[in-house]
């Protein structure tokens, strides 16, 4: 876009991008025009792979005598510009360091004025009147009050290609003595464990590698990125540990992602059959029932990193900052592709609501909106995994037809499920059906941690193993079990679950009755729909 936008000569171009020196390379390898930029203060050229300083012409305004001389000063530079008879061919770039409204305000009536200019040459045919052309380079967006003046490009991270040629010059230039690069996959390591870092910091991590292993290590570089990431506090990305076969029951959910590997994985296949690998799913249901778990294990069956993020995460009380966030967020996430991205907390981050106007300025609703456009513009390869416990107060567009591919309800484990659950955290000789049984209506993490407080209370005290006997016995005394605290509201998420959403479990499907009280005789018993 940012090729055709300088080609055609549009009066002014706003570019959002952190990579000075990499984006101001990158707009004069376009050699179809003529540029200039104040460079080490002084108003130039680029000639040659390089900028060379312009003499401007100035008149003593008591001698009337006239001199050439260099000049920083913007608008003897753009004075220099309107005049020249190249000025159709010409680009002015402005580097912006400072407070964007400023520049904005500063340029304004110049652009208007190249504006007018470039209606006046396409309604006339005349390219000679073709104004010159303002391109700004900033890192921070076009104010929007001024964004009607400006085509606005928001450049992106250096691509894989673009780290490739930074590494395999590091690496001619040493004769290889600084990498460990044998093969193209040992090239293509390092490059990508760069992906989502600007230029400057992938070189830099790069020379850091070097001076702390005496090679460019891309374990080095990556975990030096993951750590920056976590400090930023927007986006924590880890390597997934848990699998499908540390969770106990949800089979449905488990066999769908599963077959779902296959063609993610073998786009051809999909292709070949006219169907589009699943990529967007909503899990929502009861805490502590595996939905976050059930997040990590589908990014480890893709073999992905997983990229956790929220709404929360992104809030900042800075006019404008939290909606820069979550456009940051998107950004680096779709350079880290591909990628498994996590947003937990997904009905309680994402309900914004009707008050938002009277209670945060309407930032809540412009950051929601932020999210819906990085949702709609999410690479195919990446996969989003949501959790949400509610969504009562979810706004309606969240939800619309293909917003998700799927919409898995999780509810309480069923009493096979609570033998699996049971088993990941007791081994040895125990009667797991037992245990299952006088932990009716338990969820995974409250099973978890019943196991976990008896072991210490028996230990502790008796200094044995635990056994049935005492599980079962401390099961009624759990404290603060959710089905004892808010029955009601479980029941509510079963019926809308019934109504709406897919269901994670077969076997909780057919426990549904029993959840709400009405109990039907076993030939009535549900079967799930797939």
């Amino acid at each position: 876009m940012l090729y055709q936008q300088i080609q055609l000569g549009v009066p002014a171009i706003w570019i959002t991008s952190e990579d000075y020196p990499r984006m101001l390379q990158y707009v004069t390898s376009f050699n179809s025009r003529n540029y200039y930029t104040i460079h080490n203060n002084v108003f130039c050229q680029f000639v040659k792979n390089s900028w060379k300083p312009i003499l401007v012409t100035i008149t003593n305004p008591e001698t009337g005598e006239k001199s050439q001389v260099t000049t920083n000063d913007i608008s003897v530079s753009f004075q220099y510009l309107i005049e020249s008879e190249t000025k159709s061919s010409s680009t002015f770039i402005f580097q912006s360091f400072s407070d964007p409204k400023e520049m904005a305000g500063k340029l304004s009536g110049m652009v208007a004025s190249l504006s007018s200019d470039y209606r006046e040459s396409f309604m006339n045919d005349d390219l000679l009147k073709m104004p010159l052309q303002i391109i700004v380079l900033s890192s921070f967006a076009c104010p929007e009050e001024y964004s009607f003046l400006f085509v606005s490009v928001e450049n992106s991270y250096p691509d894989l290609n673009e780290l490739l040629t930074i590494v395999g010059h590091m690496h001619d230039s040493t004769n290889g003595e600084i990498t460990n690069a044998k093969t193209d996959k040992d090239f293509l390591d390092i490059a990508k464990a760069g992906l989502g870092l600007n230029e400057f910091t992938f070189i830099n991590l790069t020379l850091m590698s070097v001076l702390d292993t005496g090679k460019i290590q891309a374990d080095y570089i990556y975990k030096s990125k993951m750590a920056s990431i976590k400090k930023n506090g927007i986006l924590e990305i880890v390597k997934p540990k848990i699998t499908f076969d540390t969770i106990g029951g949800l089979d449905n959910i488990k066999q769908v992602i599963s077959r779902n590997v296959y063609f993610w994985n073998n786009p051809e296949e999909a292709q070949r059959y006219g169907i589009t690998p699943l990529r967007r799913i909503l899990t929502v249901g009861i805490p502590g029932t595996g939905k976050s778990a059930i997040c990590e294990a589908t990014a480890n069956a893709l073999g992905l990193d997983l990229a956790r993020t929220g709404v929360s995460q992104v809030m900042n009380s800075f006019v404008g900052q939290s909606e820069a966030n979550m456009r940051s967020v998107f950004k680096q996430i779709k350079v880290m592709a591909p990628l498994c991205v996590w947003i937990d907390e997904f009905g309680r981050d994402m309900s914004g609501g009707a008050s938002s106007a009277q209670v945060d300025g309407g930032t809540t609703d412009r950051v929601h909106a932020e999210f819906l456009t990085g949702l709609q513009e999410l690479p195919d390869n990446v996969f989003l995994m949501c959790a949400a416990n509610q969504l009562d107060n979810l706004k309606p567009e969240m939800l619309r037809a293909e917003r998700f591919d799927k919409i898995f309800f999780v509810g309480l484990p069923a009493f096979e499920e609570r033998v699996e659950i049971v088993k990941i955290y007791l081994k040895g000789d125990y009667n797991y059906e037992a245990i299952a049984d006088a932990t009716k209506n338990f969820t995974g993490a409250e099973i978890k941690s019943l196991i976990k407080q008896v072991k210490f209370d028996v230990v502790s005290t008796y200094r044995r193993e635990i056994t049935d006997k005492d599980v079962i016995s401390h099961a009624p005394n759990m404290r603060n079990i959710l089905w004892n605290k808010d029955r009601e509201m479980i029941r509510n998420l079963y019926r809308l679950a019934y109504d709406q959403w897919d269901w994670s479990s077969t076997l909780q499907y057919n426990e549904i009755d029993d959840i709400l009280g009405t109990r039907k005789s076993t030939s009535d018993s549900f079967e799930l729909k797939v």
